[in-house]
């Protein structure tokens, strides 16, 4: 399967402003459990631990938002646009 110029410049450009927001929430998890996590009963209390929970906090928002900004908006358009030319074209 061929994945289209504008298809690819999506994907692109949505991984680079993933990743911003994903270190961005890495970030600040690793200071709020670092300032905060001692007095939460559930928190992570350790550097090691609470290290691991900010990359797995930038893991998840980085893929969370390539999948909610780029990838699902493209499937959407890719079907609606399959869906139309189907019902515009009608073969007997």
């Amino acid at each position: 399967m061929r994945i289209s110029r504008q298809f690819r410049q999506t994907l692109i450009g949505t991984t680079a402003v993933s990743v911003l927001f994903g270190a961005l929430c890495a970030l600040g998890s690793f200071a709020f459990y670092s300032e905060y996590g001692p007095r939460i009963a559930g928190a992570p209390h350790d550097a090691w631990a609470n290290t691991f929970h900010a990359i797995d906090t930038f893991f998840w928002v980085t893929v969370g938002s390539v999948v909610a900004f780029g990838l699902l908006p493209s499937a959407v358009s890719f079907a609606l646009c399959k869906l139309l030319r189907k019902a515009s074209n009608p073969s007997p």
